[in-house]
């Protein structure tokens, strides 16, 4: 039953195509690996965009009535939001370009960022967002972008651990998985029943 559901319930051309293009910035990866300080975040923000899409539903008001419960509809949900971070850790073990990602800071990165995404969807989608995938895709592209910007116009050390991993770097991603954790819990709990 939860197979029907989510084969009709996602969206998947936006999800799939996320993922797609996260697999082309590996094949440019590979091909300029010398440019990994700005594909690298790019590959992320394919991937955490893909999981917004993952809690659009249109018609969410007449799901959220139905016998299974709201708690079902948002794990199986939860579930899907693995591709993204199978997509992921599938170029973090494939080593594009030969890049040092073999480090666990690359892939708990990537494993924070897709689920405080997954969550804050989840949130949206508990408080009637029928489709937060579209403006939670562009602001995480956005925020997963900008402070690779930001950092080349200001000198400073980028929150990407390309190079060396500093005790910074580690404890602000850390912050970022414990917040995915905690969003990931609130969008699983269960709700007052009507």
């Amino acid at each position: 039953m939860l197979g029907w559901y989510l084969r009709r319930a996602i969206p998947w051309v936006a999800l799939l195509g996320c993922c797609l293009g996260a697999v082309v910035v590996a094949g440019l990866l590979e091909r300029w690996p010398s440019s990994a300080l700005v594909l690298l975040p790019g590959l992320l923000a394919c991937c955490a965009a893909a999981a917004a899409f993952c809690f659009d539903e249109a018609p969410l008001a007449v799901v959220e009535v139905t016998p299974r419960g709201a708690t079902w509809r948002r794990a199986g949900r939860f579930a899907v939001a693995g591709i993204p971070l199978a997509v992921w850790t599938g170029v973090v073990l494939a080593r594009p370009g030969d890049l040092p990602l073999e480090r666990p800071g690359w892939w708990l990165i990537g494993a924070a960022t897709i689920a405080l995404v997954a969550g804050v969807a989840g949130l949206a989608s508990r408080h009637a967002a029928a489709r937060p995938g579209g403006a939670l895709s562009s602001g995480v592209a956005f925020a997963v972008i900008s402070p690779v910007v930001v950092a080349a116009f200001l000198g400073w050390d980028t929150i990407y651990p390309v190079g060396d991993v500093g005790p910074g770097v580690r404890t602000f991603w850390f912050v970022v998985a414990g917040l995915a954790v905690l969003t990931c819990l609130a969008a699983l709990r269960p709700g007052v029943r009507r």
